[in-house]
Protein backbone atom coordinates (compact mmCIF):
# COMPACT_ATOMS: atom_id res chain seq x y z
CA UNK A 1 0.00 0.00 0.00
CA UNK A 2 3.06 2.19 0.76
CA UNK A 3 4.40 1.76 -2.54
CA UNK A 4 1.39 2.63 -4.75
CA UNK A 5 0.46 5.74 -2.43
CA UNK A 6 4.28 6.94 -2.70
CA UNK A 7 3.99 6.67 -6.37
CA UNK A 8 0.37 8.33 -7.08
CA UNK A 9 2.03 11.80 -6.84
CA UNK A 10 4.50 11.50 -8.70
CA UNK A 11 2.14 10.05 -11.80
CA UNK A 12 0.35 12.70 -11.26
CA UNK A 13 2.90 15.45 -11.55
CA UNK A 14 4.30 13.63 -14.64
CA UNK A 15 0.93 13.73 -16.20
CA UNK A 16 0.62 17.35 -15.33
CA UNK A 17 4.20 18.33 -16.53
CA UNK A 18 2.86 16.47 -19.95
CA UNK A 19 -0.17 18.36 -20.32
CA UNK A 20 2.09 22.11 -20.05
CA UNK A 21 4.53 20.37 -22.63
CA UNK A 22 2.28 19.59 -24.67
CA UNK A 23 0.39 22.93 -24.45
CA UNK A 24 3.53 24.69 -25.04
CA UNK A 25 4.36 22.88 -28.42
CA UNK A 26 0.86 23.50 -29.93
CA UNK A 27 1.22 27.08 -28.34
CA UNK A 28 4.77 27.35 -30.35
CA UNK A 29 3.78 26.02 -33.39
CA UNK A 30 0.40 28.32 -33.43
CA UNK A 31 2.09 31.34 -32.34
CA UNK A 32 4.25 30.70 -35.23
CA UNK A 33 2.36 29.90 -38.29
CA UNK A 34 0.05 33.23 -37.40
CA UNK A 35 2.56 35.36 -36.93
CA UNK A 36 4.53 34.18 -40.28
CA UNK A 37 1.47 33.77 -42.26
CA UNK A 38 0.51 37.80 -41.13
CA UNK A 39 4.14 38.41 -41.98
CA UNK A 40 3.53 37.40 -45.70
CA UNK A 41 0.04 38.67 -45.66
CA UNK A 42 1.21 42.07 -44.35
CA UNK A 43 4.86 43.32 -44.66
CA UNK A 44 6.22 44.78 -47.98
CA UNK A 45 8.71 42.55 -49.18
CA UNK A 46 11.44 45.91 -49.66
CA UNK A 47 10.80 46.52 -45.88
CA UNK A 48 14.19 46.66 -44.11
CA UNK A 49 15.16 46.55 -40.02
CA UNK A 50 18.11 47.83 -39.23
CA UNK A 51 20.53 46.82 -36.11
CA UNK A 52 22.98 48.65 -35.13
CA UNK A 53 26.01 48.99 -31.94
CA UNK A 54 24.99 52.75 -30.92
CA UNK A 55 27.73 52.90 -27.91
CA UNK A 56 30.80 51.60 -29.16
CA UNK A 57 32.04 51.60 -32.65
CA UNK A 58 29.48 52.77 -36.04
CA UNK A 59 28.49 49.89 -37.05
CA UNK A 60 24.80 48.61 -38.45
CA UNK A 61 23.06 45.37 -40.39
CA UNK A 62 20.22 45.64 -42.05
CA UNK A 63 18.57 42.90 -43.42
CA UNK A 64 14.58 41.94 -45.11
CA UNK A 65 12.18 42.14 -42.77
CA UNK A 66 10.11 40.10 -44.24
CA UNK A 67 12.98 36.97 -44.34
CA UNK A 68 13.80 37.85 -40.87
CA UNK A 69 9.56 37.33 -39.69
CA UNK A 70 9.15 34.27 -41.86
CA UNK A 71 12.62 32.32 -40.77
CA UNK A 72 12.04 32.81 -36.64
CA UNK A 73 8.48 31.90 -36.89
CA UNK A 74 9.24 29.00 -39.11
CA UNK A 75 11.93 27.89 -36.13
CA UNK A 76 9.52 28.56 -33.79
CA UNK A 77 6.64 26.10 -34.91
CA UNK A 78 9.60 23.86 -35.49
CA UNK A 79 10.62 23.77 -32.11
CA UNK A 80 7.25 23.25 -31.02
CA UNK A 81 7.15 20.42 -33.51
CA UNK A 82 10.29 18.97 -31.86
CA UNK A 83 8.35 19.49 -28.15
CA UNK A 84 5.82 16.88 -29.01
CA UNK A 85 8.65 14.21 -30.49
CA UNK A 86 10.44 14.63 -27.60
CA UNK A 87 10.53 11.35 -25.53
CA UNK A 88 8.38 11.28 -22.52
CA UNK A 89 11.55 10.33 -20.28
CA UNK A 90 13.54 13.26 -21.72
CA UNK A 91 11.16 16.02 -21.62
CA UNK A 92 12.69 17.60 -18.20
CA UNK A 93 16.19 17.95 -19.53
CA UNK A 94 15.11 19.38 -23.09
CA UNK A 95 11.19 21.21 -23.25
CA UNK A 96 13.26 24.41 -21.09
CA UNK A 97 15.35 24.76 -24.19
CA UNK A 98 12.94 24.41 -26.43
CA UNK A 99 10.37 26.29 -25.24
CA UNK A 100 12.59 29.29 -24.42
CA UNK A 101 13.97 29.15 -27.86
CA UNK A 102 10.95 28.92 -29.87
CA UNK A 103 9.81 32.38 -27.19
CA UNK A 104 13.10 34.42 -28.45
CA UNK A 105 12.30 33.56 -32.06
CA UNK A 106 8.60 34.81 -31.55
CA UNK A 107 10.12 38.03 -29.84
CA UNK A 108 13.31 38.87 -32.44
CA UNK A 109 10.45 38.26 -34.74
CA UNK A 110 7.77 40.74 -33.65
CA UNK A 111 10.52 43.28 -32.78
CA UNK A 112 12.18 42.96 -36.39
CA UNK A 113 8.19 43.94 -37.44
CA UNK A 114 7.99 46.69 -35.17
CA UNK A 115 11.15 48.94 -35.76
CA UNK A 116 10.59 51.70 -37.60
CA UNK A 117 12.21 51.23 -41.20
CA UNK A 118 15.34 53.65 -40.93
CA UNK A 119 15.55 53.71 -37.30
CA UNK A 120 17.35 51.12 -36.38
CA UNK A 121 17.56 48.84 -33.16
CA UNK A 122 19.88 49.79 -30.62
CA UNK A 123 21.41 46.51 -29.39
CA UNK A 124 24.42 48.08 -27.43
CA UNK A 125 21.60 50.24 -25.23
CA UNK A 126 18.99 47.47 -25.25
CA UNK A 127 21.04 44.94 -23.89
CA UNK A 128 23.17 47.35 -21.29
CA UNK A 129 19.52 48.61 -20.00
CA UNK A 130 18.09 44.98 -19.47
CA UNK A 131 20.92 44.40 -17.06
CA UNK A 132 20.55 47.76 -15.54
CA UNK A 133 16.74 47.11 -14.95
CA UNK A 134 17.00 43.84 -13.93
CA UNK A 135 18.48 45.12 -10.30
CA UNK A 136 15.60 45.43 -8.17
CA UNK A 137 14.40 42.23 -9.65
CA UNK A 138 17.39 40.51 -8.73
CA UNK A 139 17.78 41.89 -5.49
CA UNK A 140 14.27 41.65 -4.28
CA UNK A 141 14.15 37.79 -5.68
CA UNK A 142 17.30 36.95 -4.22
CA UNK A 143 15.57 38.00 -0.84
CA UNK A 144 12.94 36.03 -1.47
CA UNK A 145 14.86 32.69 -1.73
CA UNK A 146 17.20 33.08 1.38
CA UNK A 147 13.78 33.88 3.02
CA UNK A 148 11.70 30.75 1.47
CA UNK A 149 14.07 28.22 1.16
CA UNK A 150 14.30 28.89 5.56
CA UNK A 151 10.58 28.36 5.50
CA UNK A 152 9.58 32.14 5.42
CA UNK A 153 7.63 33.76 3.06
CA UNK A 154 8.79 37.48 2.47
CA UNK A 155 6.02 39.07 1.46
CA UNK A 156 6.95 42.48 2.53
CA UNK A 157 10.02 43.09 -0.69
CA UNK A 158 7.75 45.62 -1.54
CA UNK A 159 7.74 47.53 1.41
CA UNK A 160 11.69 46.77 1.54
CA UNK A 161 12.39 48.28 -1.32
CA UNK A 162 10.32 51.35 -0.69
CA UNK A 163 11.94 52.25 3.04
CA UNK A 164 15.09 51.32 1.05
CA UNK A 165 14.57 53.88 -1.55
CA UNK A 166 14.06 56.54 1.06
CA UNK A 167 16.24 55.82 3.31
CA UNK A 168 18.85 56.16 0.90
CA UNK A 169 17.76 59.07 -0.76
CA UNK A 170 17.49 60.86 2.88
CA UNK A 171 20.97 60.08 3.88
CA UNK A 172 22.85 60.28 0.40
CA UNK A 173 21.32 64.03 0.46
CA UNK A 174 22.19 64.55 4.29
CA UNK A 175 25.67 63.06 3.72
CA UNK A 176 26.28 63.65 0.27
CA UNK A 177 27.85 60.31 0.22
CA UNK A 178 25.72 58.05 -2.15
CA UNK A 179 27.57 54.88 -0.39
CA UNK A 180 26.82 56.05 2.89
CA UNK A 181 23.06 56.22 1.26
CA UNK A 182 23.13 52.35 0.59
CA UNK A 183 24.33 51.24 3.55
CA UNK A 184 21.66 53.18 5.16
CA UNK A 185 19.05 51.39 2.61
CA UNK A 186 20.48 47.88 3.63
CA UNK A 187 20.20 48.23 7.39
CA UNK A 188 16.60 50.29 6.65
CA UNK A 189 15.97 46.74 5.00
CA UNK A 190 16.96 44.84 8.15
CA UNK A 191 14.82 46.80 10.41
CA UNK A 192 11.61 46.58 7.95
CA UNK A 193 11.89 42.18 8.34
CA UNK A 194 12.81 42.24 11.67
CA UNK A 195 9.46 42.59 12.67
CA UNK A 196 8.26 39.69 9.79
CA UNK A 197 11.27 37.62 11.02
CA UNK A 198 10.28 37.87 14.86
CA UNK A 199 6.14 37.66 14.31
CA UNK A 200 6.96 34.81 12.01
CA UNK A 201 9.58 32.48 14.39
CA UNK A 202 7.77 33.83 18.03
CA UNK A 203 4.28 33.88 17.97
CA UNK A 204 3.74 31.66 14.30
CA UNK A 205 1.46 34.48 12.66
CA UNK A 206 0.26 34.39 8.86
CA UNK A 207 3.49 35.36 6.95
CA UNK A 208 1.15 36.29 4.27
CA UNK A 209 -1.12 38.25 6.23
CA UNK A 210 1.90 40.08 7.67
CA UNK A 211 3.67 40.49 4.56
CA UNK A 212 0.45 42.72 3.23
CA UNK A 213 0.98 44.60 6.71
CA UNK A 214 4.47 45.33 6.59
CA UNK A 215 4.13 46.65 2.71
CA UNK A 216 0.95 48.74 3.83
CA UNK A 217 2.93 50.22 6.59
CA UNK A 218 6.39 50.96 4.34
CA UNK A 219 4.05 53.09 2.22
CA UNK A 220 2.30 54.90 4.30
CA UNK A 221 5.26 55.76 6.93
CA UNK A 222 7.56 56.50 3.87
CA UNK A 223 4.62 58.71 2.43
CA UNK A 224 4.23 60.18 6.05
CA UNK A 225 7.64 61.18 6.20
CA UNK A 226 8.05 62.50 2.81
CA UNK A 227 5.44 65.09 3.24
CA UNK A 228 6.61 66.28 6.22
CA UNK A 229 10.33 66.19 5.62
CA UNK A 230 11.45 66.00 1.78
CA UNK A 231 8.30 68.57 0.90
CA UNK A 232 9.38 71.04 3.43
CA UNK A 233 12.82 71.09 2.32
CA UNK A 234 14.06 70.04 -0.69
CA UNK A 235 17.67 69.61 -0.01
CA UNK A 236 16.97 66.83 1.85
CA UNK A 237 15.50 64.79 -1.18
CA UNK A 238 18.70 65.36 -3.61
CA UNK A 239 20.61 62.31 -3.00
CA UNK A 240 24.00 61.67 -4.60
CA UNK A 241 24.65 58.96 -6.84
CA UNK A 242 27.63 56.79 -8.29
CA UNK A 243 29.02 56.96 -11.57
CA UNK A 244 29.92 54.34 -13.60
CA UNK A 245 33.28 52.87 -13.95
CA UNK A 246 34.07 52.37 -18.08
CA UNK A 247 36.28 55.36 -17.84
CA UNK A 248 38.63 53.50 -15.22
CA UNK A 249 38.80 50.36 -17.01
CA UNK A 250 40.05 51.83 -20.25
CA UNK A 251 39.55 50.04 -23.16
CA UNK A 252 37.58 47.04 -21.79
CA UNK A 253 34.36 49.49 -21.55
CA UNK A 254 35.04 50.13 -25.79
CA UNK A 255 34.69 46.16 -26.47
CA UNK A 256 31.60 45.96 -28.45
CA UNK A 257 28.39 44.85 -27.27
CA UNK A 258 30.31 43.02 -24.45
CA UNK A 259 32.00 46.76 -22.89
CA UNK A 260 28.63 48.52 -22.48
CA UNK A 261 27.06 45.83 -21.01
CA UNK A 262 29.55 44.62 -18.56
CA UNK A 263 32.10 47.02 -17.86
CA UNK A 264 30.51 50.45 -18.31
CA UNK A 265 28.19 49.98 -15.44
CA UNK A 266 27.56 51.24 -11.68
CA UNK A 267 28.17 49.67 -8.90
CA UNK A 268 24.57 48.18 -8.17
CA UNK A 269 24.90 45.90 -11.24
CA UNK A 270 29.02 44.27 -9.97
CA UNK A 271 27.07 43.96 -6.40
CA UNK A 272 24.12 41.97 -8.00
CA UNK A 273 26.13 39.74 -9.77
CA UNK A 274 27.99 39.24 -6.88
CA UNK A 275 25.40 38.41 -5.00
CA UNK A 276 23.76 35.66 -7.33
CA UNK A 277 27.15 34.04 -6.93
CA UNK A 278 27.42 34.37 -3.45
CA UNK A 279 23.91 33.27 -2.25
CA UNK A 280 24.86 30.03 -4.70
CA UNK A 281 27.64 29.03 -2.98
CA UNK A 282 26.26 29.76 0.36
CA UNK A 283 22.98 27.81 0.07
CA UNK A 284 24.62 24.81 -1.64
CA UNK A 285 28.38 24.72 -0.99
CA UNK A 286 28.60 25.56 3.09
CA UNK A 287 27.42 24.11 6.40
CA UNK A 288 24.84 27.49 6.46
CA UNK A 289 23.06 26.24 3.37
CA UNK A 290 22.73 22.82 4.38
CA UNK A 291 21.05 24.25 7.50
CA UNK A 292 18.79 26.52 5.52
CA UNK A 293 17.89 23.82 2.98
CA UNK A 294 16.91 21.45 6.09
CA UNK A 295 14.63 23.89 7.86
CA UNK A 296 13.45 25.03 5.01
CA UNK A 297 12.40 20.89 3.38
CA UNK A 298 12.00 19.35 6.69
CA UNK A 299 12.13 21.40 9.73
CA UNK A 300 11.18 18.49 12.26
CA UNK A 301 14.46 16.22 11.04
CA UNK A 302 16.38 19.52 11.21
CA UNK A 303 15.19 20.13 15.12
CA UNK A 304 16.13 16.61 15.78
CA UNK A 305 19.52 17.14 14.18
CA UNK A 306 20.29 19.52 16.58
CA UNK A 307 19.78 22.53 14.52
CA UNK A 308 17.42 25.64 16.44
CA UNK A 309 14.88 25.98 13.79
CA UNK A 310 13.16 29.17 14.76
CA UNK A 311 16.43 30.72 15.34
CA UNK A 312 18.20 30.21 11.84
CA UNK A 313 14.95 31.32 10.13
CA UNK A 314 14.93 34.65 12.29
CA UNK A 315 18.68 35.46 10.89
CA UNK A 316 17.73 34.34 7.38
CA UNK A 317 14.72 36.50 7.15
CA UNK A 318 16.93 39.60 8.70
CA UNK A 319 19.55 39.07 6.21
CA UNK A 320 17.13 38.90 3.52
CA UNK A 321 16.17 42.03 4.38
CA UNK A 322 19.23 43.43 4.10
CA UNK A 323 19.36 42.22 0.17
CA UNK A 324 15.90 43.92 -0.35
CA UNK A 325 16.73 47.06 1.12
CA UNK A 326 19.91 47.55 -0.84
CA UNK A 327 17.46 47.03 -3.99
CA UNK A 328 15.44 49.79 -2.91
CA UNK A 329 18.70 52.14 -3.34
CA UNK A 330 18.21 51.19 -6.80
CA UNK A 331 15.26 53.26 -7.21
CA UNK A 332 16.90 56.48 -5.94
CA UNK A 333 20.86 56.64 -5.77
CA UNK A 334 21.30 54.43 -8.99
CA UNK A 335 18.73 55.84 -11.44
CA UNK A 336 19.72 59.91 -10.03
CA UNK A 337 16.23 60.51 -9.17
CA UNK A 338 14.62 61.96 -6.15
CA UNK A 339 12.43 59.97 -4.00
CA UNK A 340 8.65 59.93 -4.85
CA UNK A 341 6.15 58.48 -2.83
CA UNK A 342 5.25 54.40 -3.97
CA UNK A 343 7.71 54.98 -7.00
CA UNK A 344 8.52 51.34 -6.73
CA UNK A 345 4.76 50.81 -8.06
CA UNK A 346 4.88 47.32 -7.57
CA UNK A 347 7.73 45.83 -8.37
CA UNK A 348 8.77 44.10 -5.17
CA UNK A 349 5.78 41.78 -6.47
CA UNK A 350 7.07 41.16 -10.25
CA UNK A 351 10.58 40.38 -7.80
CA UNK A 352 8.68 37.24 -6.18
CA UNK A 353 7.58 36.14 -9.65
CA UNK A 354 10.90 36.27 -11.21
CA UNK A 355 12.28 34.15 -7.68
CA UNK A 356 9.09 31.26 -8.70
CA UNK A 357 9.96 31.52 -12.04
CA UNK A 358 13.33 31.18 -11.48
CA UNK A 359 12.82 27.88 -9.00
CA UNK A 360 14.13 29.51 -5.54
CA UNK A 361 17.90 29.37 -7.23
CA UNK A 362 20.00 32.20 -7.43
CA UNK A 363 21.30 31.43 -10.98
CA UNK A 364 17.29 30.42 -11.78
CA UNK A 365 16.44 34.06 -10.68
CA UNK A 366 19.37 35.93 -12.95
CA UNK A 367 18.19 34.18 -15.84
CA UNK A 368 14.52 35.39 -14.63
CA UNK A 369 15.38 38.56 -13.84
CA UNK A 370 16.91 39.34 -17.42
CA UNK A 371 13.66 38.55 -19.06
CA UNK A 372 11.77 40.99 -17.24
CA UNK A 373 14.99 43.60 -16.93
CA UNK A 374 14.60 42.91 -21.20
CA UNK A 375 10.76 43.58 -21.38
CA UNK A 376 11.59 47.07 -19.45
CA UNK A 377 14.66 48.06 -21.31
CA UNK A 378 12.15 47.53 -24.70
CA UNK A 379 9.62 49.95 -23.13
CA UNK A 380 12.21 52.40 -22.92
CA UNK A 381 13.34 51.77 -26.42
CA UNK A 382 10.04 51.68 -28.01
CA UNK A 383 8.59 54.92 -25.65
CA UNK A 384 10.99 56.95 -27.80
CA UNK A 385 11.04 55.21 -31.06
CA UNK A 386 9.89 57.61 -33.78
CA UNK A 387 6.74 56.06 -35.66
CA UNK A 388 6.12 53.52 -32.81
CA UNK A 389 2.95 51.44 -33.70
CA UNK A 390 1.95 50.71 -30.25
CA UNK A 391 -0.07 52.73 -27.68
CA UNK A 392 2.40 53.65 -24.70
CA UNK A 393 -0.30 53.00 -22.78
CA UNK A 394 0.16 49.33 -23.47
CA UNK A 395 3.94 49.62 -23.22
CA UNK A 396 3.98 51.00 -19.41
CA UNK A 397 1.58 48.02 -18.66
CA UNK A 398 4.17 45.73 -20.99
CA UNK A 399 6.62 44.08 -17.68
CA UNK A 400 3.38 43.48 -15.99
CA UNK A 401 2.16 41.59 -18.82
CA UNK A 402 5.30 39.82 -19.10
CA UNK A 403 4.61 39.13 -15.04
CA UNK A 404 1.44 37.06 -16.11
CA UNK A 405 1.96 35.26 -19.07
CA UNK A 406 5.75 33.91 -17.51
CA UNK A 407 4.52 33.04 -14.35
CA UNK A 408 1.01 31.39 -15.66
CA UNK A 409 3.67 29.10 -17.63
CA UNK A 410 5.89 28.40 -15.27
CA UNK A 411 3.67 28.46 -11.76
CA UNK A 412 2.83 24.46 -11.53
CA UNK A 413 6.52 23.10 -12.37
CA UNK A 414 7.87 25.33 -10.06
CA UNK A 415 7.87 23.58 -6.78
CA UNK A 416 8.64 25.59 -3.71
CA UNK A 417 10.29 24.67 -0.24
CA UNK A 418 8.34 21.85 1.28
CA UNK A 419 7.88 23.70 4.77
CA UNK A 420 7.64 26.94 3.11
CA UNK A 421 5.03 29.46 5.09
CA UNK A 422 4.61 26.60 7.68
CA UNK A 423 5.26 27.82 11.01
CA UNK A 424 7.55 25.66 13.13
CA UNK A 425 6.76 24.18 16.93
CA UNK A 426 9.86 22.99 18.74
CA UNK A 427 9.43 19.39 19.35
CA UNK A 428 7.03 18.95 16.66
CA UNK A 429 6.69 16.16 14.09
Amino acid sequence: MNATTGSEPQIAVSDKALRRHTAAAYGLIGLGVVLGGLGLALIDSGRTTTYRLDQTVDASWTVGTLVVVVTLSVLAALAGAALLLVPKEILQRSDDFLIGGGVAALVIAALSWTVTPGVGFPVEFVLATTLFLALPFIFGALSGVVAERSGVINLGIEGQFLTGAFTAALLASITGNAYIGMLAATLSGVCSTLLLAWLATRFEVNQVVTGIILNLLALGLTGFLYERLMRADGSLNQPATVQKVGDSLGFLADIPILGPVLFDQNIFVYVALACVFAVSFLLFRTRWGLRTRAVGEHPAAADAAGINVNRLRFWNVTAAGALSGFGGAFFTIANNVSFSKNMTAGLGFVALAVMIVGRWHPFGVLTAALLFGFSSALQRFLNTMPGNPIPTEFLGMLPYAVTLVVVAGFIGRAVAPAADGIPYTPGSK
